[in-house]
């Protein structure tokens, strides 16, 4: 793999962990009601540089290296990408959407890319418990903070 075991590659990746950190945090705070749009903000910038990195000194800008696990997961991972982005300039509410649903599969990807890549292998000890908060976070969130809000018909 291009760039493999340079300095550049683990400032890409480390920039991946301080978004993926800033973005369990943001996600915890829309939970609580609260829109930390600088700190959203600041996530995505996060966020689009590690992606910028990972194409300049992961791939060399080869789409073939970028699709070598399928296009599903090049499709997957840009459109969270643009929706991170998106949610950093949206209303609140889709921003807040658009944020949990980006946590969602940012989590997939790094708990797998995690126990997956030996060169990542030891972010799992910051991603599995940010992903278990997260998590439990929105299933509270969403199942069971929403059956309180329901009116009675």
């Amino acid at each position: 793999m291009v760039g493999e075991g340079t300095t550049e590659i683990f400032i890409c990746f480390f920039a991946a962990i301080v978004g993926y950190v800033g973005l369990t945090a943001a996600v915890v705070l829309t939970l609580r009601d609260r829109h930390p749009i600088a700190l959203w903000r600041v996530v995505a910038l996060i966020v689009f540089v590690h992606v910028l990195m990972v194409w300049i000194y992961r791939y060399d800008w080869q789409f073939d290296l970028a699709v070598r696990n399928g296009y599903a997961g090049f499709v997957l991972f840009h459109t969270t990408l643009v929706s991170i982005l998106i949610a950093a300039f949206a209303n609140k509410h889709l921003a807040r959407k658009l944020m949990h649903l980006s946590f969602v599969i940012v989590t997939i990807g790094a708990a797998g890319a995690s126990f997956r890549y030996a060169e990542v292998s030891m972010y799992r000890f910051v991603v599995i418990p940010c992903g278990l908060v997260g998590a439990v976070g929105l299933v509270k969130f969403y199942i069971f903070d929403r059956r309180k809000r329901r009116t009675p018909v």
